[in-house]
């Protein structure tokens, strides 16, 4: 059974109790069922880009016999992750209930044989204690890079050698942008329902200050939140045999997001 499939057939919910969905957060398709062994999310903050790695996160543990651990940047950062995320998913969905019934604590959730590790970045002896299969790192931009690097020694005698990395960036060359550059860094393509053109959105091009309005690069029509939802993933060319399998979420390609905020945000907000 697919990814897509099970989420259909269980009806999972995300912590809120709201089944997953997919007219908000149409970029999310591809990347639930992506499943490559080496992945990278470059993002914005609040796209949902946690829960849905660590409902993959769960459904691959059970059907692909893995282990994992799953990096943030801080024990305590674990602790409110897995206490109002982690453990909310798990309690509104019956599914996985049964799947962590064995143990069940911040730290450590076992599916079947397989054991889920939670881990913070700051202690080099966290990150020597167990093996893996599969690295996810969330907001490795805020983590310490050098224990990041200890984390990925601990893949050496799996056969898998999954590395799941996602972030908001911080500076070029740093954390999050490291693997974005060896990815095939795909870009999500809209057409414009005037021109039909399809284009990526970024700022300024694809706003205008005036009308406060997203608006087509190419013939200046004002984008509506349908043109925004219905793209597609393109590598950028030249990469397709990268490395990592990478994608970039901005919040330009959220429907939810108005163009007047994203206005606000460049003359409130500091560059980061």
């Amino acid at each position: 059974i697919s990814i897509h499939a099970f989420l259909d057939v269980h009806w999972v919910k995300n912590e809120m109790g709201e089944p997953i969905e997919f007219k908000n957060h149409p970029f999310h398709v591809d990347i639930y069922k992506d499943f490559s062994p080496k992945l990278c999310v470059l993002k914005a903050a609040q796209i949902g880009m946690t829960t849905c790695e660590l409902i993959k996160l769960l459904w691959a543990t059970k059907n692909g016999n893995l282990d994992a651990i799953y990096i943030l940047p801080t024990d305590s950062d674990i602790n409110v992750m897995v206490g109002s995320k982690l453990n909310r998913i798990i309690a509104q969905n019956p599914v996985f209930q049964e799947w962590t019934k064995d143990k069940d604590t911040i730290e450590q959730k076992q599916i079947g044989d397989r054991y889920i590790h939670f881990r913070g970045s700051w202690t080099q002896k966290a990150a020597i204690m167990v093996t893996s299969d599969w690295n996810l790192v969330d907001e490795i931009d805020a983590s310490k890079q050098d224990v990041i690097e200890q984390y990925s020694t601990r893949l050496q005698h799996s056969k898998y050698k999954w590395e799941h990395v996602f972030s908001h960036p911080s500076a070029p060359g740093f954390g999050i942008d490291r693997y974005w550059q060896k990815s095939d860094q795909k870009h999500w393509l809209i057409k414009c329902g005037g021109c039909t053109k399809e284009q990526y959105l970024d700022w300024p091009d694809s706003i205008d200050p005036k009308r406060e309005c997203y608006q087509c690069k190419f013939c200046f029509k004002e984008l509506t939140n349908d043109e925004r939802r219905k793209g597609r993933w393109a590598r950028k060319k030249g990469m397709e045999k990268a490395e990592y399998s990478g994608y970039w979420i901005s919040l330009l390609m959220c429907p939810w997001v108005t163009a007047k905020e994203i206005i606000g945000y460049h003359k409130d907000k500091t560059e980061e």
